[in-house]
């Protein structure tokens, strides 16, 4: 027993030191030919620098997108009178919006409606250059909740929609068409032919199409029903994390008469949008870099072959002083193994570099699984020997005999 068990370490050792030897002359085999080794590793680089770049990125912008959806659909909600309730004579009072206000969660909430046509407008009493536009019945509080930016003048304010003021607000692209240049000397602006004294200019709201080239007045039509305007809603503005709780009180603040029949529009749950992204995004772009391993697989491959074409000569020797088919069949596989593993290396770190450089570029957080620092030169690695096996295969067919035909 203590005589095998001598034997099978005595064996150990020297299929260790035959496996290092090997190694070493492969590395050595690279040294000699290190502008074609390192030309092979580029193929094996740039596809494992896609592949990390492609996961990383693909993590980083769903992180992205699904926090840009927190900031302003995860925070919004909105609730909704109906046709029917409209024509009934109901709408939100102004107490509806302050007992809204007042709902922890709430930021910002106003009453908010639109004309169902566009309404003609002139800088003139008498008409001249009428031109039509969106018309929005609006309280303090709903522009704050839009987030809207006045670059002249400024909004209404409670005490304008107390007293019924006629004022109004417009759009920076309709201030244009009707030929707002400033608004000193106290403009006019004349709706359907009533005047409303204009007294600030905004830009619409990121993503709100509906605002743009749109005119805003008090509330009064929304609060009176007006058949002429959309059923009035409620526009709230919540901290993020608090839309469902405010979404599941605001309804009785709003219309406590029948809050059952006001209908409430929320965010949805954003994880599994969030998740989807990421798995669509690394599902394209992982076919993208399983083509770019593919191919520099190939190039591995086709090096290695030419390789061992060329070195026939030195293979037959080897052969004829005693190497075993084995020993000259794993010498290959080290070199292409080596090769995947150079490239495996740069590729990685040409990876993170790329999706820092993104990130920063793009003002995202990275978002990096620390597991990808070994995969990359792993896969190069496993790649490199999947590249080598038949190279390796053909190396060890060559028969001693070449070396004298030769």
């Amino acid at each position: 027993m203590a005589r095998r068990r001598a034997r099978r370490a005595g064996s150990g050792r020297r299929f260790g030191a035959v496996g290092l030897g090997i190694a070493h002359e492969a590395l050595a085999s690279l040294r000699g030919r290190s502008v074609r080794t390192w030309m092979t590793a580029i193929g094996i680089a740039l596809g494992i620098a896609a592949t990390v770049a492609t996961v990383g990125l693909s993590s980083t912008s769903a992180a992205a997108i699904a926090e840009r959806f927190d900031a302003t659909e995860a925070t919004e909600v909105t609730v909704s009178f109906s046709n029917s309730m409209r024509d009934a004579g109901h709408a939100p009072s102004l107490e509806s919006a302050r007992r809204v206000r007042g709902i922890a969660g709430v930021v910002e909430a106003g009453v908010l409606c639109a004309s169902g046509e566009d309404v003609p407008a002139s800088r003139t009493a008498e008409g001249y250059y009428t031109r039509g536009f969106p018309v929005f019945g609006a309280e303090p509080g709903a522009m704050a909740a839009y987030g809207f930016d006045f670059t002249a003048g400024g909004p209404f304010d409670s005490g304008h929609v107390e007293r019924g003021d006629r004022v109004a607000v417009i759009d920076t692209s309709a201030a244009r068409d009707l030929g707002y240049g400033s608004l000193e000397g106290a403009p006019m602006v004349y709706l359907d032919g009533v005047g409303h004294a204009l007294i600030g200019v905004f830009e619409a709201p990121e993503g709100e199409a509906k605002l743009t080239n749109a005119i805003v007045v008090p509330p009064g039509p929304c609060t009176g029903a007006d058949e002429d305007y959309s059923p009035a809603e409620v526009y709230i503005r919540t901290d993020l994390g608090a839309a469902d709780k405010v979404a599941a009180t605001a309804p009785v603040a709003v219309f406590p008469e029948g809050p059952g029949s006001l209908s409430v529009s929320k965010p949805g749950d954003l994880r599994s949008f969030r998740k989807g992204v990421e798995n669509e995004m690394q599902a394209l772009l992982l076919g993208l870099a399983a083509v770019s391993l593919v191919i520099g697989a190939v190039s591995v491959s086709n090096t290695a072959l030419v390789s061992v074409m060329e070195r026939r000569s030195e293979i037959g020797l080897r052969r004829a002083v005693g190497a075993a088919r084995r020993a000259v069949a794993m010498q290959f596989v080290w070199e292409s193994t080596l090769i995947g593993l150079i490239g495996g290396l740069v590729g990685t770190v040409l990876g993170v570099n790329v999706v820092a450089l993104v990130s920063l570029a793009r003002d995202w957080q990275v978002v990096f699984e620390p597991v990808l620092f070994a995969a990359g030169p792993a896969v190069g690695g496993a790649v490199g020997v999947v590249a080598g096996v038949y190279p390796a295969w053909r190396a060890s067919r060559i028969p001693p005999a070449i070396t004298l035909r030769t």
